[in-house]
């Protein structure tokens, strides 16, 4: 199994391949053995890639292949599922979260009710 550092440097390798493929206009697999990469691996980044948010096909070109591009999201928030529990319902109805960020800190909200919670997700989700 690839350590988060390597699964990102594969992804980051992969990503300038396919924003080099994408350029040319070729296929994939054309591209990859003129390069000398295995066809099958790029097409498997290329999903990964993709179910991530980072690359995506944006546009058809006139002989109906697409043009890829890159989709920025790298300071949008990656969210956990997370269980609201209302254990003191009855004695207050603040809402704490804790949120763990993609460079491993924590944060942890107080929130004094939880009809705020909506907003600041939508906050959250905000590009900087």
């Amino acid at each position: 199994m690839m350590r988060n550092e390597e699964r990102e440097a594969k992804g980051a390798f992969w990503l300038q391949h396919l924003r080099e493929r994408a350029a040319s206009g070729e296929p994939l697999s054309v591209y990859a053995r003129r390069q000398g990469l295995d066809a099958d691996e790029g097409y498997r980044w290329t999903r990964i890639l993709r179910r991530a948010g980072l690359w995506s096909p944006v546009k058809q070109k006139a002989d109906g292949g697409a043009v890829a591009a890159l989709v920025e999201r790298k300071s949008l928030p990656r969210f956990a599922r997370v269980r609201i529990e209302s254990a003191h319902a009855h004695l207050t109805s603040s809402l704490t979260l804790q949120l763990m960020l993609a460079n491993g800190r924590r944060a942890e909200l107080l929130l004094s009710d939880e009809r705020q919670l909506p907003r600041v997700l939508r906050l959250l989700e905000e590009p900087s």
